[in-house]
Parts: C-alpha cells; structure tokens; sequence
C-alpha cells in the first residue's frame, strides 16, 4: 500500500464517509503519482475514477476507456476494476453508502478542499520529479527568451514555447505573453499578434504527470533604463521577503501579513491590492491564492509559486520549502540574477535578460 493512500484511507474515519470517489486529474495524479485518466486537454476530469474504501480501491471506467488506462496508466497499489458502457453513468456503478466526491456528484459530500489539504507536502520521489519539471520548463522558456528580436508576435513567442514543451511530455497550461506597453496593462496577458518592440515578459505554468511549476521572465532589446532596472530590483527585493517569511509551520495568514509588509516596506504600499500574489503549488498550478482569511499552517516541503508585481515588472519562481531553507525549482545556470540575503539564506531571483538591438 503506498503512503498517501494509507493517509486517504485513515482520513475517511474523520470524514465520517464510508468512502470517496476521485475523478478530478489532479487527485488522481497526486494519489496515483502520475495517471490523469485524461483524453480531453484541457478537462478538470477524466475519463476514469477511483472509489476507495478503508480496506480496497477499485477503478471505474467505461469498457472503451479501461483498456489503455490498464496498459499505461501508473497504479503504484492493488485495484480492483469494474467497467461499464459508455452510454451509461458513473453513478449506475457506485456502491450504498456515505460517499465523499471531489466533483459535484448528487447526494455526496463535497471534498475536494479537504483533498487539497492532503496533498501538501511533497514525497522524496515528488520532489525530484518536481525539480526536473522546474529546470525542463526553465530551460524552454529562456531558450525562446534568447532568441527574441524586435517584430516576433506574442503568438509566435507562444507557438515556440508549446513546441518545445510537448516532445518533453510537458503541458504548458498557462502561457502568457506581453510585449511593451502590454506588460503593464495587463496582469494576465493572453498572447496576441502583437510584435515586440523592445520589452517582452513570458510567463509559463507547466504540468507534467501532475505536477505544476510555474515561472516569469523579462526580456529588453537594449539597455534597460534606470527606472526599470531600479523597479526589477525593488520586485526582487519584495519576492525575497516573501519567500524568507514563508517558513514551515507558520500560519498562512501571517504568510499573507508579512507579503503587504514587504510592499509597504519597499515603497508600494498598496500594490499588493492590483493582483494576486500566488501561493502553494504541487498538483495544482496553485492550491490555492493565499488571501487574508486562508487558513491552515505552512507544511515542510510545500511548494509555493508567488508572483508579485509591480507596473512593467513581474517576478515569479516556484520554490521548495523545506525545514533546511529554500530550494529553487525553476533555477537555471544561463540566465541573469539577483542575488539577495535574507539571514542565512542566499536567494536569486530573475533580472532583466539585456539583448542586442539590430545593427
């Protein structure tokens, strides 16, 4: 039996639920460590389900859909199946009793909150796949970043990235690309056909086998002038304090504190206001947005994924947090850094990446 479903197991005796029925992808990858039981891309849900009880697990699935999940899909414990027609409903298989649901099902208990809660903390295994995903997804990114010259369109900037992302089995799930006047206007910039004049901010959320990292950069044609290099590093400086305020234990709510602090600190006093800030992330590309009123304690070895932002500058890394301090996800050797001290802990964050202007 692996860990996590020994924990899911045990936690049905506190749901007071005789058992729960997982459909949604990220539960499944997080339970199974990798299936999605997926055919649409883009879906919340697949085409399969888990039902577990305290003592078995069985898969649910329509006859044309059990097949390939059997021959390629990761099951890491021993499960029982029952298929039924596609033509006819999950609900048509599902056992009496107190059942839990992570996706809205008539007469269940509503857990995908408590699932998320679950979830954190990643496993030794989780963690190095977390890292590979983070240095792979990098990589991609600051690639395309190199190659920016004055009059690419944001779609074609988009178009490379997703080329790239597939042949490594990664999903990009959120791709946005802002050229200019656009990385101000807009916090969620939607690639569009756009043509780079000097500046241009990429961001990318990227899946793979469940796993979610995400990450920013910021590219100039030319020197950047002084405002802009003093706004990056006013930015790295604000993300530096809240990643050091984000420890092991501490309340999430004191997290989100100690983030309005460092904006008021650095001078910007309400900007935290114009968007959000980010927060854990895992099998999520965030659990969830930290706000005021979340609640629960920070868990070693969560991953987070702030962006905070600020007019024409954004900053966004995904980190491991752990008992032992920092570690960066998404952290290459071939992209220019800032480099900060918060105590002990030695953090770098993303600058400007300056390219030639044309001759």
């Amino acid at each position: 039996m692996s860990e996590k479903l020994r924990r899911l197991q045990q936690a049905l005796a506190l749901w007071q639920l005789d058992a729960v029925l997982l459909t949604r992808r990220d539960n499944i990858a997080w339970l199974t460590e990798g299936a999605s039981y997926s055919v649409v891309e883009r879906a919340e849900t697949g085409v399969a389900s888990l039902l577990i009880t305290q003592n078995n697990v069985l898969l649910l699935a329509p006859d044309n859909e059990l097949p390939r999940i059997l021959a390629e899909e990761p099951l890491p414990f021993a499960c029982a199946t029952q298929h039924y027609p596609w033509y006819q409903s999950l609900s048509s298989v599902l056992p009496a009793g107190t059942l839990g649901s992570d996706m809205p099902l008539a007469s269940a208990t509503d857990i995908q909150a408590r699932m998320i809660s679950l979830r954190q903390g990643l496993n030794t295994n989780e963690q190095q796949r977390f890292h590979a995903l983070g240095v792979a997804t990098a990589l991609i990114v600051e690639n395309v970043a190199r190659h920016v010259t004055a009059g690419i369109t944001e779609r074609q900037v988009e178009a490379a990235i997703i080329a790239a992302c597939l042949p490594q089995g990664i999903r990009p799930m959120c791709t946005l690309v802002a050229a200019d006047e656009r990385i101000a206007a807009f916090k969620h910039p939607v690639p569009t056909g756009k043509s780079v004049q000097r500046q241009l901010m990429i961001t990318l959320g990227a899946e793979r086998a469940g796993l979610h990292v995400s990450l920013s950069r910021l590219v100039h044609i030319g020197e950047p002038d002084a405002a802009l290099r003093q706004r990056i590093l006013t930015l790295a400086n604000i993300h530096a304090d809240m990643l050091a305020a984000t420890l092991p234990l501490r309340r999430w709510s004191d997290v989100f504190t100690a983030i309005t602090h460092a904006y008021q600190q650095h001078g910007h006093r309400d900007a935290w206001r114009a968007h959000h800030q980010g927060g854990p992330a895992g099998y999520g590309c965030r659990d969830w947005i930290i706000t005021p009123d979340t609640p629960g304690n920070v868990q070693s070895n969560t991953a987070v994924a702030w962006n905070p932002t600020l007019s024409g500058v954004k900053s966004e890394e995904t980190f491991l947090i752990t008992d032992h301090g920092l570690q960066a996800m998404t952290r290459t050797d071939s992209w220019p850094l800032i480099t900060l001290q918060r105590g002990a802990q030695t953090i770098q964050l993303a600058d400007w990446l300056v390219l030639p202007t044309s001759s």
